[in-house]
């Protein structure tokens, strides 16, 4: 049953991440409700609802009822992202769970990978997901050059973010 479960959820972010070239279908387009996140750091922009406020318990970290969205980077050494993303998935304690799912695309023309964790998430990171993409251009900060930035939100505004997301 759960192997059917996780089968389902592939195959419908698979026909979300097929389908992100038709139109943005995102709620927040052409409705009011929704802000345009940007960062000069990162180089990328891309809606999250209104209603979320930044978190002073992070460096760029939007949540609210509803959800949350936080951005960071990863030193990749460079590696390749599906190296990268491996990586992510073999934390110690395991955020995605046991059997988490990579999906592989593209945003703005460079590669990405969305995690979707398996259905033995532990539910500290309940509904967690993490979308990594390749930035057009390294990342300074600190004396350090990131080749990645992730963007770690939840299942029920993926599609919004992955359907406006652009490098500046």
């Amino acid at each position: 049953m759960n192997e059917q479960l996780g089968l389902i959820a592939v195959l419908g972010i698979s026909y979300l991440l097929l389908n992100q070239g038709n139109g943005c279908g995102c709620r927040g387009e052409k409705e009011q409700g929704y802000k345009q996140f940007k960062s000069e750091l990162y180089n990328i922009t891309f809606k999250y609802p209104a209603a979320w406020t930044k978190n002073p318990n992070y460096e760029e970290r939007y949540d609210g009822s509803e959800g949350f969205v936080e951005i960071g980077e990863i030193e990749a050494f460079n590696r390749p992202i599906d190296t990268v993303a491996k990586q992510e998935i073999s934390i110690p304690i395991k955020p995605y769970g046991t059997k988490p799912k990579i999906m592989e695309l593209e945003l703005d023309g460079e590669p990405a990978r969305v995690i979707v964790p398996s259905e033995d998430q532990n539910k500290v990171f309940d509904r967690e997901l993490a979308i990594i993409v390749k930035n057009k251009k390294p990342v300074k900060e600190n004396g350090e050059t990131y080749d990645y930035a992730i963007i770690w939100t939840d299942k029920a505004n993926l599609e919004m973010i992955l359907n406006s997301f652009k490098f500046l």
